[in-house]
């Protein structure tokens, strides 16, 4: 299911009208109004800006580290192309309702720019396995424009065999996408939560099942499939739900097509309890027992999600070869709990990801060495 039909008024800065992006990017809106602004004047819709589309182009530097929270939690390096600014979606529990206070949806329209910039950044570190990745502000197939975007990046990365391409949606797939040539580097991945949580959490995403059969088709056309357990959530029947999930997935996709996993509970910041509640008053989330975490955020005391964790990865690891099971931003005390191992730091993290990709994948030619990851700057230059 796609969600184009959310948008209600598209505002067009001015230099974005020579950019092929918006002139493709409107064909999908045709009965829709449409405004247009002076270089540096900004949207006053009246209106969600969920509904409120503003194509623009981008300022300044689009593609950073992902910001990752407190150094009490470890970080996997993971490098984020931050195109689409919002989301159409729905979902009660999203922290965007916090950290973005924009008037509208944002598409950058600059695409040439962007491609530019990650070229010469991916470049610039030629000895590390690196991966980046759209999603982390805004679903990567919610919008035409998200789409046209991610069909230009990964054309991109048929130059880049040092470097992972990570799509992350809720959604299912647009067959074009899946027509790309590839090298073998691009990942289509979900978030992934049992239906029930679905259907009350994550009103206007596609369900698992459509999620799982597109990850199927993808994996048909020789991409590799991701998924994210985030945000985890301690529902009354947790161990029945999670665990029908988890079969769900191997039973529909092939596993040793699946680079990694991701686990992450729950956590917001305390302010934003409040918008949860208002926004959406049928949710039960904000009412859970949490506590503030060592990065400010609320989130499930260490008693809590660490058994809920447990199960998961144990769930998870149940076969033979699994995937590379990892968490976000989780302290190594929680890693030492669940695994029974904890990295080392940051670097090693990062360097785990390339080991786990050089042994299971025909993707990286040489073993990775550790020292290029300790080495490593963020790709905006600075160090981590």
């Amino acid at each position: 299911m796609q969600v184009d039909n959310i948008i209600k008024t598209i505002y067009i800065s001015k230099p974005s009208l020579s950019d092929e992006a918006t002139e493709i990017n409107l064909q999908d809106y045709p009965e829709v109004k449409q405004i247009i602004l002076e270089a540096g004047q900004i949207p006053e819709p009246e209106m969600d800006p969920k509904q409120v589309l503003w194509l623009t182009q981008s300022k300044g530097e689009i593609i950073k580290g992902c910001p990752g929270t407190d150094k009490s939690y470890l970080c996997c390096r993971y490098q984020v192309i931050n195109h689409t600014m919002n989301c159409p979606l729905n979902c009660t529990y999203c922290i965007l309702q916090f950290y973005l206070n924009q008037p509208a949806t944002v598409i950058y329209t600059n695409f040439d720019d962007i491609v530019e910039e990650l070229r010469a950044k991916l470049t610039n570190q030629p000895n590390r396995f690196i991966r980046i990745g759209t999603g982390e502000l805004g679903d990567s197939l919610a919008l035409k424009g998200s789409r046209l975007f991610a069909s230009k990046i990964m054309n991109l990365f048929r130059e880049f065999p040092n470097a992972m391409f990570e799509i992350k949606s809720k959604l299912t797939i647009t067959d074009d996408l899946f027509e790309i040539p590839h090298n073998g580097n691009i990942v289509f991945s979900w978030s992934i939560n049992p239906q029930e949580v679905v259907e009350n959490e994550e009103s206007m995403a596609d369900s698992i099942t459509q999620r799982l059969l597109t990850a199927k088709k993808a994996q048909k056309k020789g991409f590799l499939t991701g998924f994210h357990f985030d945000p985890i959530l301690q529902y009354e029947n947790w161990q029945e739900i999670y665990s029908r999930v988890i079969d769900q997935i191997y039973s529909t996709v092939d596993a040793d097509k699946i680079p990694w996993i991701s686990m992450g509970s729950l956590r917001f910041p305390p302010s934003m309890k409040e918008k949860i509640i208002n926004r959406y008053p049928n949710t039960k989330i904000p009412y859970g027992e949490m506590i503030k975490g060592m990065d400010g955020k609320m989130r499930y005391a260490r008693p809590v999600r660490v058994p809920i964790y447990k199960f998961i990865y144990d769930k998870l690891t149940s076969i033979n070869n699994p995937p590379f099971i990892y968490f976000c931003m989780e302290s190594p005390l929680v890693w030492q709990e669940v695994m029974g191992s904890s990295p080392e730091s940051n670097d090693h993290l990062d360097w785990m990801f390339a080991e786990s990709i050089y042994q299971r994948f025909n993707i990286i030619s040489n073993p990775p060495d550790l020292r290029n990851f300790q080495d490593a700057l963020n790709l905006d230059g600075k160090e981590f």
